[in-house]
């Protein structure tokens, strides 16, 4: 059983400050590589999570440092960071990613 790692949705608008952060354990169903401007490459992954899918991105500095357990494990860990689009919703920024940690069955 892997770890509980509670979903939590961000507080209510008002209250998002910047790079407000959360962590979410889930299962990547979809992963994309592109290149930022500085042809350094990025990744957006989509993961399953409990509430449903959230996509994010591992910008260059990120997935240099944590872009092998991205496709080491089917599950992942991940540390977001929640930014906000003017008015427009939120934007959610991988800081981390790693294996979740394993937890035994009851």
């Amino acid at each position: 059983m892997l770890e509980d790692c509670r979903n939590r949705t961000p507080p209510d608008k008002p209250l998002i400050r910047t790079s407000a952060t959360s962590c979410v354990c889930g299962l990547v169903v979809e992963e994309r590589i592109h290149h930022q401007i500085t042809g350094e490459p990025m990744k957006f992954l989509s993961v399953a999570v409990c509430t449903g899918i959230i996509e994010t991105e591992l910008f260059a500095k990120t997935y240099k440092s944590h872009g092998l357990a991205t496709v080491r494990y089917p599950a992942l860990k991940l540390k977001l960071a929640w930014n906000q689009l003017s008015g427009r919703g939120f934007a959610l920024r991988a800081l981390a990613a790693r294996r979740p940690r394993l937890v035994p069955l009851p």
